[in-house]
Formats: structure tokens, sequence, C-alpha cells
């Protein structure tokens, strides 16, 4: 019987594994967790994809336990899916999951926007993520720009204080990301807006302008529901 697409797919996904990802002097599962989350999120795993577990833990050369923990956990993000007689696939991109991913992202965004205002933090280890997104945006590459933007929001999560703020916001924006990509790959000029927003963000940081560094955050957070809703 000819392979499905999905299937197809999911054959070139594991041709991009190897045992050699994985660093067995850790925890195995959350590694598994961030290497299929981050392949869901750049759509190289796209909506429908079938993930063969057993196929994967032999490629990984790792036991179904810590596999199971990794799929577990992507599940309860929404990103995987079980389907009878199929098994687990990448979820279909949800709108209802990309507001509700939104709108709980930019309440906590906004936390540590107000913290970092009222705690004059400085926030110089920025520099060098700016600088990498910089050129990330002269290159019009969109999926570094993203690695960079995480290591942006996740950098003031920790330097306000407040990490949770970052973990909770990756567990729920998983479909808004998806989206997001999509349209910085039709659409590169979306880069330059994110970075200056940044660049802006940092600025109303420093100066103590508490409103105008929510208001950048907001306008930040809310521009994919704004793309998607148009």
């Amino acid at each position: 019987m000819p392979r499905t697409r999905s299937e197809e797919v999911s054959k070139v996904l594991l041709d991009t594994f190897d045992e050699t990802m994985i660093d067995r002097s850790i925890p195995i599962g959350p590694q598994i967790y961030e290497l299929l989350r981050l392949k869901i999120v750049l759509m190289e795993l796209p909506p429908e994809s079938q993930i063969n577990e057993h196929e994967l833990a032999r490629v990984l050369g790792v036991s179904r336990t810590p596999l199971r923990q990794a799929y577990q956990k992507l599940a309860g993000e929404g990103l995987i899916i079980s389907r009878p007689q199929v098994g687990s696939i990448v979820a279909p991109i949800d709108q209802a999951l990309i507001k509700e991913g939104i709108v709980i992202r930019r309440a906590l965004e906004r936390e540590v926007v107000q913290v970092l205002c009222s705690n004059k933090t400085d926030l110089s280890m920025l520099e060098p993520i700016l600088a990498m997104q910089e050129i990330a945006v002269r290159k019009r590459d969109y999926i570094s720009y993203f690695k960079f933007d995480e290591e942006f929001h996740k950098t003031l999560a920790y330097a306000s204080g407040i990490p949770a703020a970052w973990r909770l916001a990756l567990s729920v924006k998983g479909h808004a990301d998806r989206a997001r990509l999509s349209l910085m790959s039709k659409n590169k000029s979306r880069l330059e807006r994110a970075y200056n927003e940044h660049i802006a963000l940092i600025a109303a940081i420093d100066s103590g302008a508490n409103k105008k560094a929510e208001t950048i955050m907001n306008q930040h957070v809310n521009a994919v529901l704004e793309a998607i809703e148009k």
C-alpha cells in the first residue's frame, strides 16, 4: 500500500533525527519534547503529520517511556492529538487556541513589563540578542528571527524575576506561534515591525514609561490575532 502524505512527511522527519541529539546525562523526556515542539512550531512537521512513536524511539535510541512523556506534554499544549487507527498526529492549527494563547500570553507579558519598569531593571543583557535579530531582519531569515525572539521574551521574564511567566506563555502559545511563522514566511516585513517594537519596548522600560511599555507589548503580542482576523 502506498504511503500517505502524512506518512511521507513523517519519514522525512525521522531522517533528520539521530541518537546524537540526545544527551544521556540529563532527563531525556524534556529533550524529546523540545525537539518535537520546535519541528511542529516551525511547520517542519505540518498539521496532520503522523508521528510514529515506535520509529521515533528507534531512531533516537530511546525507550518509549520518555517519548510518551514528551507526547503527553505536547498533547497538553494542544499540539499533538490522537486519532483512532492512525495514532499520534500533529494537531491542525486551531483559531480558538490561537486567541486563547494570545490572551493568556498578553496578560503574562504585561505583568513582566510592569515589574521591569517598576524595578528599573538593567536590560543590557538583551543587546546581543537584539544584534542577532537585526541580522536576521536584514537577511529576511524568519526562522532565525523567531528563535532569537523566543530568547528575547524568555530573557525579559527571567530578568523580571518571574520566570514562570515565560514557562506558562510557552505552554499556551504553540498554535499562535505556528500562525505567526506562517505569516512571517509570506510577509518578511513583519520581521522589521517586530524588531522595531522590541527596540521601542526596551527604550520605554529604560525610561520607566510603564503605560507606554505596556501598550507596545500589547500591540506586539496582538499582531498575529489582528492579522488572522482581517
